[in-house]
C-alpha cells in the first residue's frame, strides 16, 4: 500500500445483533463463532477491485477503494454493486445455515436474528505502515466508525454520509432517505439511508 494522504471511500460492513447473539449463546459459544465467521467469510469473498479489505474488527469488516482509479475516474458503479452483493451474500448464508443446520442450539436456532448494516463516507485519509501492518487514520476514518452508532431505528441498511453519495451515484429508482446525525467535537453530519425492504 502506497503511504501518504489520499482520497478514498471508507466502508464498514457490521453485523447487527452480534452482541446480543453471542451473549444468548454463551452455552454454545463455538457454535455462535463458527456461524459469524461463515457470515463474514462470505462477505469477504464478494470483495473485489476497487475495494480492499484493511481490518476485520471483530464482527465488522473496514475496507477503502481509493477515490480514483489511473484515470482518475471513480469506480462508482463497482462500489456501488458491491454494496448490495454484500448483502446478497450474507443473506444467502444465512438462508444456507438454516437450511443445512439440524442442530438445535440457541446459537443454530438464532441465526436468522442477525442482519446486516453498512455505513459509508468519503474523505482524504492518511495511509502509512506501522510495522507489517497497513493503517488508515484522520478524521474521516473517526467518522466511519462513530457513525456506527446512530439514530437510525432499524437493524439492516445502507448508511451513507454526504459525500459518500455524491460520489457513488444511486440510481433514482433507490429510495434513499434523508437524515443527520450529531457528534461531540464532529458536528452534524447529513446521512442518506437505505433499507433493504425498500428494493424494488
Amino acid at each position: 500500500m502506497n503511504t501518504g494522504q489520499k482520497k478514498a471511500i471508507l466502508m464498514i460492513a457490521d453485523i447487527s445483533g452480534y452482541t446480543r447473539f453471542m451473549l444468548d449463546s454463551k452455552t454454545c459459544l463455538v457454535h455462535a463463532q463458527m456461524i459469524i465467521s461463515q457470515i463474514m467469510k462470505s462477505i469477504i469473498e464478494r470483495v473485489e477491485m476497487p475495494l480492499e479489505i484493511t481490518k476485520i474488527e471483530g464482527d465488522a469488516i473496514f475496507l477503502y477503494a481509493l477515490n480514483q482509479n489511473e484515470d482518475g475516474v471513480l469506480e462508482n458503479t463497482k462500489i456501488r454493486d458491491s454494496l448490495i452483493t454484500f448483502f446478497n451474500a450474507f443473506y444467502e448464508k444465512i438462508e444456507g445455515i438454516k437450511q443445512s443446520n439440524t442442530c438445535s442450539c440457541g446459537s443454530c436456532k438464532n441465526v436468522n436474528s442477525l442482519r446486516l448494516k453498512i455505513i459509508v463516507h468519503s474523505g482524504e485519509v492518511l495511509f502509512y505502515k506501522l510495522g507489517k501492518f497497513d493503517e488508515l487514520s484522520g478524521v474521516n476514518v473517526i467518522i466511519v466508525h462513530r457513525l456506527l452508532k446512530n439514530s437510525v431505528n432499524r437493524d439492516e441498511y445502507i448508511l451513507l454520509t454526504e459525500n459518500a453519495r455524491n460520489d457513488i451515484k444511486f440510481p433514482e429508482t433507490m429510495t434513499l432517505e434523508e437524515g443527520k446525525e450529531e457528534y461531540d467535537h464532529l458536528g452534524t453530519i447529513k446521512t442518506f439511508v437505505w433499507f433493504p425492504s425498500l428494493k424494488k
